[in-house]
């Protein structure tokens, strides 16, 4: 009996170790995600003909369940089981990737997926967050070791993954890997010349890009001139946006998320706009505000190098992807299939999501030693 107690007593002790203010928006934003889904599913089943109005809303709540698994388990690991389960990831999730845009099923023009029948699987979403952790270790080392190659890996793994990302075609995730792995660079101390370097290279690879891929030239040029059917899809979206007013139509309400195709996944957040209007709107920003906030100054004090870099890394991530969901919503970017972490309906996008969230909680939780003052829980 003893010896329960005494495991029960460490299960406690490490639950408590978890910041809360992190717990409280992960929690927040797995209800939002099937709030939402209900919100979105009615008009999303009656598009393609499903005749169980509530279908994605029952299965983001199912994805909702694993993604707390596995935010859960990523949470229970030590930092250097983090770095090896991203290492493992990487190894796995990158060829999956490539072989997904040779062999994948193609889904309005690209091969991103793997298609099992009942579930159907993106490698990228779990090789962002992976990537990311790696990148910390190598970027980390080289800090710690000035003539470790560190800062060559990482490029090296960022330019693998483009490969593969922009044979797919996503040049949506290539950006937002680049988005991520920059300020990486920078908190590792990388010469400003090579940092300027690569932006000027960045900037010739987005002139590439709308060059050679006619599919991205299309969504530039539409969001330059918004008019004509291929910008039906934002334009119904700011339509909703505008009918949902300062509190919205009400949950279930929602009209134009019914002429809007990917109303349930890209362009979830117009759905929530039109139904719970602007309040739920700039609340659910603020959630993301408050993950960017709370992640990156706990990320700041951190005393180890990797999980310094691997916490911010991770946070900007999730905050970055959202914020380019909710812009590409708003007309402020060219349309992309972005997912909103954690709202947007795909098992794939859940799990990377709740996956990245998990390793944030193992890497910011308090222990002995662990940052260079002790955190003040309650700010």
């Amino acid at each position: 009996m003893s010896a329960i107690a005494d495991r029960f007593g460490m299960a406690i002790d490490r639950v408590r170790s978890y910041d809360r203010t992190l717990i409280i928006v992960a929690l927040i934003l797995f209800a939002a995600g099937i709030l939402f889904s209900m919100a979105a599913s009615p008009a999303a089943t009656a598009r393609i003909r499903i005749e169980e109005a509530f279908y994605f809303a029952a299965r983001q709540a199912a994805y909702a369940a694993l993604g707390l698994l596995v935010m859960l388990s990523a949470a229970a690991l030590e930092p250097k089981q983090v770095r090896r389960a991203g290492t493992i990831l990487v190894a796995l999730c990158l060829p999956l990737a490539a072989l997904a845009a040779l062999f994948g099923p193609e889904v309005k023009g690209a091969q991103r997926w793997f298609d099992f029948g009942v579930f159907s699987f993106q490698p990228s979403e779990i090789l962002k967050p992976a990537l990311i952790v790696v990148w910390a270790w190598m970027l980390s080392e080289s800090m710690k070791q000035p003539k470790f190659p560190g800062r060559l890996v990482s490029l090296g793994l960022m330019a693998l993954a483009a490969a593969a990302l922009l044979a797919q075609p996503d040049v949506g995730q290539t950006a937002l890997l680049l988005i991520c792995l920059a300020p990486m660079l920078m908190l590792s101390g990388i010469a400003l010349r090579y940092l300027l370097g690569g932006g000027a290279l960045a900037a010739l690879g987005a002139w590439a890009i709308y060059s050679f891929y006619p599919h991205a030239r299309e969504r530039v040029d539409t969001w330059l001139n918004p008019e004509g059917d291929a910008a039906y899809q934002v334009n119904r979206a700011l339509d909703a946006i505008a009918a949902g007013g300062v509190f919205g139509r009400g949950p279930g309400e929602g009209v134009i998320k019914r002429s809007l195709p990917d109303a349930h996944a890209d362009f979830v957040f117009a759905v929530a706009a039109e139904e719970f209007g602007l309040i739920a709107s700039l609340g659910l920003i603020a959630v993301f505000f408050v993950l960017a906030f709370r992640g990156l100054s706990r990320a700041s004090r951190l005393n180890d190098g990797f999980e310094q870099l691997a916490a911010a890394g991770l946070v900007t991530l999730l905050v970055a992807q959202a914020a380019i969901h909710i812009a590409v919503n708003l007309s402020l970017l060219p349309a992309k299939g972005m997912t909103l972490p954690f709202i947007s309906f795909g098992g794939s996008s859940m799990i990377g999501s709740a996956l990245a969230f998990g390793f944030c909680l193992s890497l910011l939780r308090d222990r002995p030693g662990a940052y260079l003052f002790p955190a003040r829980r309650n700010y």
